[in-house]
């Protein structure tokens, strides 16, 4: 009997087989998902910004921006220990004072493994109706020394100003709220790390709310967070009006070597939610990121997200422990959905059960067999294959068009992906339909779901949801409506709407957090997800297995085009490129240096004279570091100072005490300790750094680089324990954040669609020392 249902041809049906779905199944679920993909980007746009008249108890907009605009000033970039940082910090600092709190400015040194810096936190607190665990809200003040850093973070500190007046306005909260506007984030995270480890207020914090910025737009997501977050996300959302938040968010993050604030407290166990927008992230860490780039909207999400995380939490009882983590996950921005992390093995295993019982009752009565079950299962995991090796293929044609991860247009190649993941899973579902019944194809394609589920249920259980949920819907559609042929189309169309609406709402923002990799890793899910569909591909017809993948091929076609002739870099999306001076003490020479992805834009390299191809450009740069350099009018700069204050031998290991000092005032000074001199432990002005940490080389010599990130006039001094007492050649240099006079027809040939990332231009001078 097996072998004769499973080779009819689709004329002949067998008996209550449901052989055909209906022609409408496959075109109603495929506009039922285009639905739910415009609500999903609809439903993603950040709020619009309220305006300066709205009432003093809600977050506005309007009003934070004119904070904003003040604590931005000229524009000028603010490194930890620059005199804009400064000038940024009185401001922050004349703010609280006028809206009526006593801030403190914490002074600190403050390290991680790659070096110290001076910070200054500005800290205030809000008393609250009880004397116990307070609410700290955070964000950072510094920006890198390549752009003024408006979204990064002066967005996150014009949001907390404006929260702690609508806070001083109302009645006192339940628990004190803390606002720490931190120092040296970009430096290390430094700022935050004197705050937990040297604060008094730190001891008696409860929860955490972090405000960060990794692009100039787009909705606030709720990306990560700390500890025991069960509780602190039922206080969110019980106050939240538009949430955007999943726990496939901080599962991914936390497999990133990403870094916030959030990230000191959270390795002392501190529980907390973290905030951040991240959309045109061209713009971050350069001189882009400006106030005409920053968005009004992203900032009343912002204000938003955290007034409502801040209201919430301040209602809770923080003196008892928190505990608990969750899985969770919203919808279309108005509500989250939300259970026990330990509840998602069960809840994978009860899909798993009701998809199995599905089977077993569609075998017994002859409309499935086991044989066709595994044929379905096998169209489902063959689609995902093809998918995959399209996926490579595609992004291997578009490699040239994505010199960088992000481009200026990526819609093209957004929808080329998209569109590849459908045509390829619905073209090799269509070499199958003609020998399997939707049923048998329904219980191969949702047993795949279902076991997904609980492998992640017990693996990644903040990811497994988007496999449960659909399975757990389909499983109940199929026992509900399993039982007819019509049924079966119903039971495959309900669940892949339900996937659409639940992945949908996070692949779209893939490209965004990954780049060009979330484009493919995208591609790669949506044939899971368009895979929900190969129940109802018809076996022929128009609206058919054959149609419906052709258009989408074709669709994959044009977009391809389009992204191929797409300028990767534009005025508002521009390419990151450095020009740096360079002068070696040791021989003389100077050198410029630019740093960029080649090819060098053609009026630059006539400009400066540089060669066409890059070569290492510092003694110190590894094999892999290269970039433009042409020689450069010496400049009367005088080398960094690394003073040998003591040297002495105890116990087999060498001790020193040096002191770096730059005489021509640069604000950085780096030191390069070779690997060979074995270095144990280092102290810096008093602190002590990780002795583990990430090294470079060159030639074979490596090197451990500690810097200081903000050099004192008299000097950084440092206490260095080496296990080697035998003389080695050192390197020191150090680095200001502007460039010399001579550098002028450099800068006029630049193109408009380029622009300084991170520590951006300057000036490096380096010497070598037999230490």
């Amino acid at each position: 009997m097996v072998d004769q249902l499973e080779g009819m041809t689709v004329d002949e049906p067998a008996p209550g087989s449901g052989r055909k779905p209906p022609r409408w199944g496959l075109i109603t679920a495929l506009a039922l998902s285009a639905l739910t993909l415009g609500l999903t980007v609809f439903r993603s746009e950040p709020p619009a910004p309220k305006p300066k008249e709205v009432s003093l108890s809600e977050f506005s907009a309007g009003r934070a921006g004119d904070i904003l605009r003040n604590l931005v000033g000229d524009g000028s970039p603010h490194p930890v220990g620059s005199p804009a940082n400064a000038r940024v910090r009185e401001k922050i600092v004349s703010h609280l004072r006028w809206l009526g709190y006593a801030p403190e400015v914490q002074e600190a040194t403050s390290c991680d493994w790659g070096g110290c810096a001076r910070v200054w936190n500005v800290v205030a607190r809000l008393e609250g109706r009880e004397s116990g665990k307070s609410v700290l809200l955070m964000a950072h003040y510094d920006s890198v020394p390549a752009g003024p850093g408006v979204s990064d973070d002066l967005v996150g500190v014009a949001a907390i100003l404006e929260i702690a007046r609508v806070l001083k306005s109302g009645p006192p909260p339940r628990n004190p709220v803390v606002f720490l506007i931190d120092d040296g984030e970009e430096a290390g995270l430094l700022g935050a790390e004197a705050f937990a480890s040297r604060h008094p207020a730190a001891g008696k914090v409860g929860a955490i709310v972090n405000l960060e910025g990794r692009g100039t737009a787009g909705p606030s997501l709720m990306f990560e967070t700390a500890g025991a977050d069960a509780p602190l996300l039922a206080a969110f959302t019980s106050q939240v009006d538009r949430p955007f938040t999943s726990s496939l968010f901080p599962t991914l993050y936390e497999r990133l070597p990403n870094d916030t604030d959030l990230s000191v407290f959270k390795r002392r166990g501190y529980s907390g939610l973290n905030f951040a927008f991240i959309e045109n992230p061209t713009r971050y860490h350069t001189a882009g990121d400006t106030l005409e780039a920053s968005s009004p909207a992203s900032l009343q999400h912002h204000g938003d997200n955290a007034l409502a995380a801040v209201r919430g939490l301040t209602g809770m009882n923080l003196s008892r422990p928190l505990r608990g983590k969750a899985v969770y996950f919203d919808l279309f921005r108005f509500t989250v959905v939300r259970w026990p992390a330990g509840w998602t093995p069960a809840l994978a295993l009860a899909a798993l059960a009701l998809i199995a019982a599905t089977g077993f009752r569609a075998i017994r009565r002859g409309v499935a067999t086991g044989r066709g079950a595994l044929l379905g299962l096998a169209t489902a995991l063959a689609a995902t294959f093809f998918t995959v090796m399209a996926g490579f293929a595609l992004r291997a044609l578009l490699a040239g068009a994505f010199p960088t991860p992000w481009v200026s247009r990526p819609m093209p190649a957004t929808v080329a992906f998209w569109l590849l993941a459908l045509a390829v899973t619905l073209a090799t579902a269509g070499q199958f339909v003609k020998k399997l019944r939707p049923s048998a194809l329904w219980i191969g394609v949702w047993s795949l779901w279902s076991v997904l589920g609980l492998v992640l249920s017990f693996t990644l259980p903040g990811i497994g949801y988007l496999f449960i949920v659909p399975a757990l819907v389909a499983g109940v559609c199929g026992l509900l409506f399993g039982h007819r042929p019509p049924g079966w189309a119903v039971a495959s169309l309900v669940p892949s709407v339900v996937a659409a609406a639940l992945w949908f709402s996070v692949l779209i923002f893939l490209y965004w957090g990954l780049g060009s990799a979330g484009l493919l890793a995208s591609c790669v899910l949506l044939a899971l997800v368009f895979g929900t569909l190969i129940p109802l591909v018809p076996p022929s017809g128009k609206l058919g297995s054959r149609w419906v993948p052709l258009a989408a091929a074709a669709g994959v076609l044009v977009a391809t085009v389009m992204a191929m002739i797409s300028p990767a870099y534009s005025p508002s999306s521009p390419r990151a490129l450095d020009i740096q001076f360079y002068q070696n003490a040791d021989n003389g020479q100077a050198n410029w240096v630019v740093r960029g992805l080649p090819p060098l834009p053609p009026p630059l390299r006539k400009a400066g004279g540089f060669p066409p191809r890059p070569q290492p450009p510092f003694p110190w740069s590894g094999p892999n570091v290269r970039a433009f350099v042409a020689p450069a009018p010496r400049l009367d700069a005088p080398p960094p100072e690394l003073t040998v204050l003591a040297d002495s031998v105890v116990d087999g290991k060498r001790h020193l005490r040096l002191r770096l000092s730059s005489p021509r005032g640069a604000l950085a000074g780096t030191v390069l300790i070779p690997t060979a001199a074995k270095l144990e432990t280092i102290r810096m002005d008093g602190q002590t750094l990780q002795t583990t940490g990430r090294f470079g080389g060159f030639r074979g010599v490596r090197w451990r680089a500690v810097s200081h990130a903000n050099l004192p006039p008299q000097g950084s001094e440092w206490e260095v324990v080496l296990g080697s007492t035998q003389p080695a050649e050192w390197i020191v240099f150090d680095q200001s954040y502007e460039l010399p006079p001579s550098a002028r027809p450099l800068l006029e040939a630049r193109p408009d669609n380029t622009v300084p990332v991170q520590d951006g231009d300057g000036i490096l001078v380096s010497r070598k020392l037999r230490i």
